[in-house]
């Protein structure tokens, strides 16, 4: 019993010297490397992207860092595989922006003539001031073609065999192996007193669903599924909002309704599947040690298309269900 608590005597005291004589930190030491964020975008010719520095702070909270660590100074361009051409990224320090994070103006890279092709393959290259070099590839998926014999022609669809719970869009072209994102809008115009009209955009609920007793919409449906269901009740209720309080029913008239398809490429839908999206902006955490597809450095390179589909709105239907008219 004399010689356990003499070795258990030693044993604390050896740990207790270490403990004095050597900082154990759990972070570990800091490589010096640097991360691109970029999503190339089909719906667009403006591109922005985003590099930074792989940064420390005191502590183990990263919110308390007080400086931006985007770089400036950087080489930042676009090009397709079977093409020389290069489309360079601007170096911006944007004072009309404000990051509001670190309190000072937003710094990115962006250029405004780049909107990507169907199934090309794009390659993205960084140089930093420091002489490093960043690279990564993406390929478009292939163009989507809306099966017209399949899909509703016009809202609310034709009487005989109608679907009364869903008004459905149908595509081909594309496999079940990358996610679409759908997202649905009715574009409508109000009418002054004065004869003067205004433009105004409504998005459609696709789905709802309750949490802690409140509806919460979801405006975005993201699958694989080759297909779009609009739930009519939730077209209805969206339809009837536009002149919520509004006794003027006549004063509104309906363009359309837009529907538009996102489809990812293989990236977007790897991260994707994994449940990393930071949210519906089609945006990605910037944490790079989550997540990279960058050879050189960190972060994430991708690209999802974009095609849109007009339906109209039946005239009798809009006048008898809203009292509204259809826009010539």
């Amino acid at each position: 019993m004399k010689r356990l608590i003499i070795l258990l005597t030693i044993f604390v005291a050896v740990i207790s010297m270490s403990s004095c004589e050597e900082n154990v930190s759990p972070k570990g030491n800091l490589p010096e490397k640097y991360a691109v964020n970029f999503i190339v975008r089909g719906d667009t010719s403006l591109q922005v992207a985003y590099v930074s520095k792989l940064y420390d702070v005191e502590g183990f909270d990263p919110l308390t860092l007080t400086t931006d660590p985007a770089v400036t100074g950087a080489t930042v361009y676009l090009k397709y595989s079977d093409s020389d051409t290069k489309y360079f990224l601007r170096d911006t320090v944007d004072n009309d922006n404000l990051n509001s994070t670190y309190n000072s103006p937003a710094k990115y890279y962006y250029t405004k003539n780049f909107k990507p092709q169907y199934n090309k393959q794009i390659e993205l290259y960084v140089k930093l001031p420091n002489g490093t070099e960043i690279s990564s590839t993406s390929k478009t998926p292939v163009g989507l073609i809306f099966d017209q014999y399949k899909s509703i022609s016009y809202i609310p669809g034709p009487v005989a065999q109608r679907d009364t719970n869903y008004a459905s869009i149908y595509w081909d072209n594309i496999g079940l192996d990358i996610v679409k994102a759908k997202r649905v809008k009715i574009v409508y115009y109000y009418r002054e007193l004065s004869g003067e009209k205004t433009r105004h955009e409504k998005t459609v609920p696709l789905s709802v669903s309750t949490d802690q007793g409140k509806e919460v919409y979801d405006y975005y449906s993201m699958a694989f599924q080759n297909e779009l269901k609009i739930d009519r009740k939730l077209l209805t209720k969206a339809l009837q909002e536009i002149s919520a309080g509004n006794t003027s029913k006549a004063r509104f008239s309906l363009a359309y309704l837009e529907v538009e398809v996102l489809t990812f490429d293989e990236n977007l839908t790897k991260y994707f599947s994994t449940n990393l999206f930071y949210d519906f902006g089609f945006t990605v955490r910037n944490y790079p040690s989550d997540l990279t597809n960058i050879s050189g450095g960190l972060g994430f390179f991708g690209s999802y298309m974009s095609v849109k589909k007009i339906l109209k709105f039946d005239t009798q239907y809009a006048l008898k269900e809203f009292g509204y008219l259809i826009e010539k």
